[in-house]
């Protein structure tokens, strides 16, 4: 079986093998689960085995909560190794149904946790529920399918989806297949007059592009994305895409399509979308009903600004019956605004790239953000691979990475030193040099702002808006920290937690605490230019590494005993500093 179930079975083999004290990671079908909120939902590691509620129950098998906005993602995996075909029945009513109504009723017994948070905002303006089912084949069921958009279109709080094998590859590497083809699109409008046309030659300016403002309906823009989907064509500038994940949706965006009455006002309550294009037809006039009776063509467009809105009218009209559409939608419309640029043209690509900054910066994607996204991380990537270790910033780089280095010889060549520094001498594999983007990011916040946020806060690092994503890219720019030093961290975290891992209990040290107190005791309150300082040699580092395995030990067993709380809830709650610096006072001068 050669398909993306090959590369499933591989994650989960390494599960098994990096975990095997988890419960049930022995049993691929439970740990399917696992990979879920680990590839998708980017949970930590620690915490995942309890969001598996049971793999055997015919509602939800996991869950994901996120408390800032307010979002539930109620999760069913089936894990198919055969043609087996998702049940029609079993959708309706027990991937539909069963969850939301128990959860509506108070009765749902699988997780308090769950239970608790539908209860306290399940009338809160943002709460969503997303209802998601990962199948492992693409043997796709068109009744559950329809089951899927009645509900959607019933239901605007809630939003469920079925991801097929294709879909789920697509979500894992992070992009989609970028098909280099042209391709022509057709714009609508009322008339001729609800069409602002600029053009150089009648408006006789200089520096002013051909360009259109279009009063067009919401469907046309629907037709527009479901159409480049279908072609596999990136209509998102690449510059764009990466947000796509984190402000793909808006709620309130999306409630207003669904709502008969309210969508007429969509105009006035969206700030539009921005579109570039190579070229622009003239407008056409000719009458394709429901009051439109004006077109256009547009040469390989590219959207620039209006992501959301863009995700939010597909997310929404694509529930509607096809035979409805146009009559449902007659009277929503979206200010369009196109730009034609040759992008051959060096002063027009300049001015292409400073439209595509400017304008998402002046929508809540802040330039410091924007450049973030786009080139510190490419940045550490390369610094990182120039001195024997690899950032993977998108699950295809595991890939590109395995099919360049056939062998760990130049990695461990370029880092031997600092292998030798921090006891890794034993790294002997490719995949023993990757870092991660998300865990690096989770030991940057360790130091910065703690274990606790380590912790739990780590599905928040990949999205920009979150504090925990601000403070890891303030972290990474501030001048006092080197490629090196961020390196010696990440060492640092990766020693501690194959001691951990090699421990009688599997315990000790707790990683993120052992970098938490490091930050804040060896390093003056998390100063970042006291790093490489106090990890300057091996003596150093195996005495950080011997002091925290007795710290976190002493402390764990002084939480359980002053506030009877076992490790697995004790790692969900902040951190004791009080009783944290104790044992550490404790045992600095007898470790």
């Amino acid at each position: 079986m050669n398909d993306f179930r090959t590369q499933i079975r591989e994650d989960i083999k390494e599960y098994q093998l990096r975990y095997p004290n988890i419960s049930n990671i022995e049993k691929d079908e439970w740990a399917f689960n696992y990979w879920i909120l680990d590839k998708f939902f980017y949970e930590d590691e620690e915490l995942i085995e309890d969001k598996i509620i049971d793999y055997n129950d015919m509602g939800v098998d996991a869950y994901e909560i996120y408390e800032d906005t307010k979002e539930l993602y109620l999760i069913q995996n089936k894990y198919y190794n055969d043609s087996s075909k998702l049940s029609a029945e079993y959708v309706k009513n027990d991937f539909l149904l069963r969850p939301i109504t128990a959860l509506e009723n108070g009765t749902y017994r699988k997780s308090v946790e769950v239970q608790d948070f539908f209860s306290k905002y399940k009338n809160h303006d943002d709460f969503t529920v997303y209802l998601q089912i990962y199948v492992t084949n693409n043997n796709r069921c068109e009744d559950a399918e329809e089951y899927v958009k009645k509900f959607n279109t019933g239901h605007p709080k809630y939003r469920a989806s079925i991801f097929y094998l294709d879909d789920i590859k697509e979500k894992y590497y992070g992009d989609t297949k970028q098909n280099k083809q042209n391709i022509e699109v057709q714009i609508h409008s009322v008339n001729k007059g609800t069409i602002l046309n600029i053009n150089t030659d009648d408006y006789k300016l200089e520096n002013v592009l051909d360009a259109k403002y279009v009063f067009t309906p919401v469907s046309s823009i629907f037709r527009l994305y479901r159409d480049s989907i279908e072609k596999n064509y990136p209509i998102f500038d690449m510059n764009i895409r990466e947000y796509l994940g984190n402000k793909g949706v808006n709620k309130k965006i999306y409630e207003t399509l669904l709502d008969p009455e309210d969508r007429k006002n969509f105009f006035y309550y969206n700030n539009g979308i921005t579109m570039i294009c190579d070229k622009m037809s003239s407008v056409e006039t000719r009458s394709f009903g429901n009051n439109i009776n004006a077109v256009f063509n547009v040469k390989n467009p590219q959207i620039v600004n209006g992501c959301q809105t863009v995700n939010s009218i597909y997310e929404a009209l694509k529930n509607v019956d096809p035979r409805e559409l146009e009559q449902n939608y007659k009277d929503t419309f979206v200010m369009l605004k196109i730009l034609q640029i040759n992008r051959e043209n060096e002063y027009e690509e300049i001015l292409y790239k400073n439209i595509v900054t400017y304008n998402n910066s002046q929508n809540s994607i802040d330039e410091k953000t924007f450049v973030a996204n786009n080139s510190t991380f490419n940045r550490l990537k390369t610094e990182f691979e120039s001195k024997g270790f690899l950032l993977l910033i998108k699950q295809s780089d595991k890939n590109s990475y395995s099919t360049q280095y056939k062998s760990a010889t130049k990695l461990k060549e370029k880092s031997h030193e600092r292998l030798e520094k921090f006891g890794l001498t034993s790294l002997n594999k490719v995949t023993d040099f990757f870092v991660p983007l998300e865990k690096l990011l989770q030991v940057v916040i360790a130091f910065a702002l703690g274990g606790y946020d380590a912790y739990t806060k780590k599905s928040n690092l990949l999205k920009d808006t979150t504090k925990q994503y601000q403070t890891a890219i303030d972290f990474i720019k501030d001048d006092s920290i080197t490629t090196d030093s961020l390196i010696d961290l990440y060492l640092l975290y990766k020693k501690a937690d194959l001691c951990k891992s090699n421990s009688e209990e599997n315990r000790f040290p707790i990683p993120y605490y052992l970098i938490d107190g490091f930050a804040k005791y060896e390093c003056n309150e998390r100063i970042s230019d006291q790093i490489s300082k106090q990890l300057s040699d091996h003596q150093s580092i195996e005495n950080i590494i011997k002091l925290y395995t007795a710290v976190t030990k002493a402390y764990t067993r002084d939480i359980n005993e002053t506030n009877i709380i076992d490790y697995n809830k004790m790692i969900k709650q902040p951190v004791n500093y009080k009783s944290l610096g104790k044992q550490r006072d404790i045992l600095k001068d007898v470790i």
